[in-house]
């Protein structure tokens, strides 16, 4: 009877502090689901067409899930999360002192920041106590209906239904209604399945496929063969071109995640990678044949200025005079006069003249890693950055370098670094790397 009940302390003490007094993994999966349809659906609150709390469904729920894990929550974790939130405030002096910062303004955007990386650290909690079989399930699924609504949405009775459903949820002036540009760009009107634009769809399906393809248990070979099969369905379907970039992360993923020697040596791969991206986005940049070209279908109506041309011109006059400390966090209001300055340099503004009239420093940058540096600078961004690996060491990440790799990927898809979705994104591939070392090793992570 003592050896037994020895035995049973003994098994009690290996069980992983992360998987002790929580909610059962299906249950963390079902969270995980739900949460994932809110953010996809951008619920928010607005009053009188304002938007006043973003993802507001998707923060209550990271919230709501981590308090029902909240065993899992150390002090460690939220030392760290403490030390980031006020590092960003600190970071924010230096651009504050020079004038690039409207008090108002940056307030909003750090409030913002602060609810935007604690929810997503609550979410990463509930990924880990999930069941990633049944996740995968769970998400496919997910995918599967926004593929199939995106291509029935071609129809008059599910886009009937589809617009019925956006007028309901957003304010008018926030739903997409350039169907000319998908048109004359696309070849035909690109679905916007329950969502306010067509990018959010794609985005949205390729955070599942990079998700569901990273967490599945199926050989190598086959996750990323499928993954570039589904991937390609998909963009055909949806006509969005950012949907590759998440297989570019299911590839990387595979690679970096394996539990073999070999893994070692995928930070140079990812490193290498993230050099020949910036490079090829500088020298597209300043390339002469693509500054003189007036051909929409390649600009894309203004889209593909904001996501890829402008965003790494802009940082690198930002480093003139911001260097080390950035422009300072949502400071759109300094960040305005210099893509105007970048835009008139080419035959951008004759182009497309509202980026000269445009007044809200924000929809001239789309590119939230870009973004980052423009905002905290070469030393900023590189502290936060630190503290983050920091945190994900804490919780025994051997592949602690992959969140970050992938995420600079992502966010070549969409801006808004202070927002919940640039966050959410590092801290679940944060969640994938954890998951992919206890599957492959079959070993406990320890606290």
């Amino acid at each position: 009877m003592i050896t037994a009940a020895n035995n049973s302390t003994k098994n009690r003490r290996k069980e992983p502090v992360y998987l002790a007094h929580t909610l059962s993994p299906n249950q963390n999966s079902v969270i995980v689901l739900i949460h994932f349809i809110s953010m996809y659906l951008e619920i928010s609150i607005y009053i009188d067409g304002t938007l006043i709390f973003p993802y507001f469904i998707s923060t209550l729920i990271a919230v709501v899930g981590c308090s029902l894990n909240r065993s899992a929550v150390k002090s460690a974790h939220t030392k760290y999360l403490l030390l980031i939130i006020t590092l960003v405030l600190l970071i924010s002096v230096v651009p504050f002192i020079r004038g690039n910062i409207i008090l108002t303004e940056f307030l909003a955007s750090y409030a913002q920041f602060i609810a935007s990386i604690l929810s997503a650290y609550c979410m990463f909690i509930v990924i880990i106590l999930s069941n990633p079989s049944r996740l995968v399930k769970y998400l496919g699924v997910c995918l599967l209906i926004i593929t199939i609504g995106s291509f029935f949405e071609r129809f008059s009775v599910v886009r009937e239904f589809s617009d019925a459903f956006r007028s309901m949820i957003y304010p008018e002036e926030l739903l997409y209604s350039a169907d000319f540009r998908d048109i004359s760009v696309y070849g035909l009107v690109r679905p916007r399945f329950l969502t306010r634009e067509p990018s959010i769809v794609g985005i949205g399906a390729g955070l599942l496929i990079a998700m569901v393809f990273l967490l599945s248990r199926k050989a190598l070979g086959w996750r990323v063969v499928t993954a570039i099969g589904v991937t390609l369905v998909c963009m055909w379907v949806m006509r969005s071109p950012t949907i590759i970039f998440f297989a570019a992360i299911v590839c990387y993923g595979a690679l970096a995640l394996r539990p073999t020697k070999d893994a070692r040596f995928s930070w140079m791969i990812a490193f290498v990678s993230t050099l020949a991206l910036i490079a090829a986005s500088s020298l597209l940049a300043y390339s002469d044949s693509i500054a003189g070209v007036s051909n929409r279908a390649i600009w894309g109506g203004g889209s593909y200025i904001i996501r890829v041309f402008g965003p790494p011109l802009i940082w690198l006059e930002t480093l003139r005079s911001d260097a080390l400390f950035g422009l300072g966090l949502g400071s759109f209001e300094a960040l305005l006069p210099l893509a105007r300055k970048v835009y008139g340099q080419y035959d951008i503004l004759a182009l497309f003249p509202y980026f000269k009239s445009e007044i809200n420093g924000s929809f001239l940058i789309s590119n939230g890693f870009w973004e980052y540096w423009i905002f905290f600078g070469l030393l900023g961004g590189s502290l936060i950055i630190f503290f983050l690996y920091r945190l994900f060491r804490i919780f025994g990440l051997r592949y602690a370098s992959f969140p970050f790799y992938a995420s600079v990927l992502s966010l070549q898809t969409y801006g808004g670094i202070s927002a919940y979705r640039p966050w959410h994104m590092i801290f679940v591939f944060a969640a994938i790397a954890f998951w992919a070392q206890r599957l492959d090793t079959n070993s406990d992570v320890a606290q």
